[in-house]
């Protein structure tokens, strides 16, 4: 665009440029050699250098590239593992290491089709992803604490996690989906709170309603979004919960855990992403270049540079849902730029649930916040630092003690777009998965992620 606009002054003065050269010539070569005083022409605004990007360096070499697939394809292979343990506190002290391998396809027309040049067959698309989870997924209950300390921890077993048809908005209102789908990432969760290792802080808000399809788990359902604007989005999902079980079975012989539900589940959900409340992750991050590295932007800046973002655009995210069986529930999250001189850019978050009946439910309520930093290092303008706490409110039915607590420190080391490595360090406070109290938990480990 900036090009276009330019083009016509430029071309407007194209016999000036010409009779310029013409008295060149005749000036003769020490003229040529001599620059040309600041006056005598006016500043070329489109040819101004832009500022240097920092950026991912290139990826490892990607399945998609190794296989040669072709535009209207897209295959990627993730892998997440989360080894942990606990130095101190509960009721011993142990180690686990969990992981999840996840494979998803996608097909469609329009994939690799600027969305302004599509056509209605370019905004259709085929989505399949199978996941596959080793390791201990109870970790949690052999030190004494209620909720999971690792995202990961899933009962052991192979999930066809989805396999839908959809029709992607574009630039238009519309967008629907349909087909075996888990809950998320449609519903209740931000994105905000992928940064996190705990279960309880990252995802779904802490949601322990029977029988939902939270990924792994899937269901039969549908998703119909509508878009007002690109900055509101209501969504509305109906999932089949009798369906739930019966597909976690497909892959494995009987994965432990598998929700065994009955009736339906219909979620509703506000999205908006205000203005000035925190770009999202395609705007760079306007910084500044000193001796001591790369520093917040600011007016003075004598060397301007582009930092890649790598935090999510500020929103607010309200829902709730209604089910046949298994209780009802409202939940949301509000995520924002924290406005304190924090690295390169910052997002602080709250969030919370509740579910009114306890006697379907272990968590009846969570509530928790959290701060995200870019760039808190000048030297370290890619990586992220992470604050989280979260308190969950237990049912009466389940134990004695009013809730369990989490504190979450992390720090996630970019290295380019297939791996990060993210050093966490929590405290439980409170651990409720024991009959007898116990000592918080000081627990300690890393998450590993690849992405081919």
């Amino acid at each position: 665009m900036r090009q276009q606009r330019h083009r016509g002054p430029l071309a407007g003065w194209s016999w000036i440029r010409a009779a310029a050269a013409s008295l060149a010539l005749q000036a003769g070569l020490s003229l040529l050699q001599s620059p040309a005083p600041a006056q005598a022409s006016e500043p070329d605004t489109g040819s101004e250098q832009q500022p240097e990007l920092i950026a991912l360096p290139d990826s490892w070499p990607t399945l998609q590239k190794l296989l040669n697939l072709p535009e209207w394809a897209q295959l990627q292979l993730s892998y997440t593992a989360e080894p942990l343990f606990n130095p101190i506190g509960g009721e011993r002290s142990a180690g686990s290491w969990i992981q999840q391998t996840s494979v998803n396809l996608t097909l469609g027309a329009g994939l690799n089709t600027p969305t302004s040049q599509w056509d209605e067959f370019d905004h259709w698309r085929l989505n399949l992803n199978a996941n596959h989870d080793a390791g201990d997924a109870y970790y949690n209950a052999q030190i004494g604490a209620l909720f999971s300390l690792q995202t990961a921890a899933n009962p052991v077993g192979l999930y066809f996690t989805e396999a839908s048809i959809e029709r992607k908005r574009g630039e238009g209102w519309l967008g629907v989906k349909a087909g075996i789908l888990p809950l998320d990432p449609e519903f209740v969760v931000a994105p905000v709170l992928n940064f996190y290792v705990h279960a309880s802080l990252d995802d779904t808000l802490n949601l322990y309603t029977p029988n939902l399809p939270i990924d792994p788990f899937a269901a039969l359902g549908g998703v119909l979004s509508i878009h007002p604007s690109d900055a509101i989005t209501v969504r509305y999902g109906l999932f089949d919960l009798s369906t739930t079980q019966s597909i976690g079975k497909w892959l494995t012989d009987f994965p432990d855990g598998v929700p065994d539900g009955s009736g339906t589940a219909q979620f509703l959900q506000l999205n908006i992403e205000p203005n000035g409340w925190g770009a999202s992750p395609d705007t760079p991050i306007e910084a500044c270049r000193k001796a001591t590295g790369i520093v917040r932007g600011h007016s003075d800046c004598r060397q301007p540079v582009l930092v890649q973002n790598q935090l999510p655009a500020g929103m607010i995210n309200l829902g709730g849902f209604l089910t046949s069986h298994s209780g009802d529930g409202v939940y949301g999250t509000v995520t924002l730029r924290s406005g304190l001189p924090l690295g390169l850019d910052d997002r602080v978050w709250v969030g919370a649930s509740y579910t009114p009946d306890s006697s379907q439910v272990i968590a009846t309520s969570f509530i928790a916040g959290g701060l995200v930093i870019q760039g808190p290092l000048p030297g370290r303008p890619l990586d992220v630092a992470l604050l989280g706490i979260g308190r969950g409110g237990l049912s009466n039915q389940l134990t004695n003690s009013p809730y369990e607590g989490m504190l979450e420190l992390g720090y996630r080391v970019q290295f380019n777009e297939t791996l990060n490595l993210q050093p966490t360090l929590q405290w439980i406070f409170n651990p409720s998965g024991a009959k007898q109290p116990v000592p918080g938990i000081l627990a300690a480990g890393m998450q590993i992620e690849l992405n081919f």
